[in-house]
Parts: structure tokens; C-alpha cells; sequence
């Protein structure tokens, strides 16, 4: 039976304004799967962010925030914080989407492993929000804070590459997916994401 020699790539981003294309917010209890995908078909002219690997999935993480206008918080901001995947900017090849189960499903598991990744840097995010005391220049350490982490997240899901060679290696890959679930774990405490903040105006 022929095995692809299976190359992937993340796509790695961050902003602080929510754009309106339609996103896929992570969560515990849902994978990605090849429908959220868009698939490149032969013959068809492929994204650059695709490259010449089998798949590229667009994740990050962002914040929102907005002024509560009522109620016993009226006054204060509430900052959500969560790791998104944007289908709309993510591809896969046919010669995949027409695979076995076995390759498909290992393929997904990388690119759900960089949708983790990010979930890892919304916790850490989370972590600062809930430990951290903001002073009195909050927004100055938020910002600071957001820079620091958008850079070691872009790090990080570079090195998961390098390190598991896009996929191919699957002995590290294996390593990594136990890395990442022990990660995870140590941030489920700050898997809850919603604060209310005084921030001035």
C-alpha cells in the first residue's frame, strides 16, 4: 500500500481585533478534521502559504475586549482570551483528502498538534492575566506581555516543525504529541479564559 511521505506546516498568527472571516475556536472535545480544510485539488494553483507540503492550517490566538455598560461591573472591560483556527486559510492537497484513513488521520494529528500549540500560548496568556498584577499602566503590560508570548509561540511552532520535519519524522512526532498533551495539562488551570478587568479609558 503506497504511504505519502507526509509534509505539513503551520501557519502561525496573532491579532488583537477579531477579523470577520469565520474561525474555529479550539476546544477539548473537538478535532480538526478534513472538512475544515480547503482542499487543493490537481492541477489547481496552490497557495503559497502551502508551499510544497501536504497541509497548512492557520491558527493563532487573540484576545477581545469590550466595556461592560451595565450591571454591578458596569464600568469595567472583559477580556476573553482563546486560540482559533481560520479554515479559509488552511489547505490540504487532494492527494491526501483521497488517502488512506491511516494517513489522513496521522497527517490531521500534526496539524491538530499546532492547533494546540496555540491553545498552550491562550492559557499562558491566561495564566498572566489571573497571576499578574497589571499596575498602573495595564494596557502597556498587556501589550508587552501579548509581544512576548506572540514571539515564543511563533518559535515554538517553528521548532515542532523543524523538529518533527513537517510530520515526516514519526518517532519525534510522538515525542512532541506527548510534550504538548503534558503542557496542556500543567495549563488546565488557565483553561477558563473570560476576565473582568479595570482598565482605564
Amino acid at each position: 500500500m503506497k504511504r505519502f511521505l507526509l509534509a505539513a506546516a503551520g501557519l502561525f498568527w496573532a491579532q488583537l481585533i477579531i477579523a470577520q472571516t469565520p474561525v474555529i475556536r479550539w476546544s477539548a472535545s473537538r478535532m480538526l478534521r478534513l472538512s475544515d480544510y480547503i482542499i487543493i485539488k490537481p492541477g489547481q494553483e496552490s497557495p503559497a502559504a502551502l508551499g510544497r507540503n501536504m497541509a497548512v492550517t492557520r491558527t493563532g490566538f487573540v484576545y477581545t475586549m469590550a466595556r461592560i455598560t451595565s450591571g454591578t461591573n458596569k464600568g469595567k472591560s472583559m477580556i476573553r482570551v482563546y486560540a482559533q483556527m481560520t479554515p479559509s486559510h488552511s489547505y490540504i492537497v487532494a492527494e491526501v483528502a483521497k488517502g488512506s484513513p491511516e494517513d489522513r488521520a496521522y497527517l490531521l494529528n500534526h496539524e491538530q498538534k499546532h492547533f494546540d500549540i496555540s491553545e498552550i500560548y491562550a492559557r499562558e496568556l491566561s495564566r498572566f492575566l489571573r497571576t499578574q498584577s497589571l499596575g498602573k499602566a495595564p494596557m502597556e503590560r498587556m501589550t508587552n506581555e501579548m509581544n512576548r508570548l506572540f514571539k515564543e509561540l511563533d518559535a515554538y511552532q517553528k521548532k515542532y516543525d523543524a523538529e518533527t520535519a513537517n510530520g515526516r519524522n514519526k518517532q519525534k512526532q510522538e515525542l512532541w504529541n506527548l510534550r504538548i498533551a503534558q503542557r496542556l495539562k500543567a495549563l488546565l488551570p488557565y483553561a477558563a479564559k473570560d476576565y473582568i478587568l479595570s482598565l482605564p479609558r
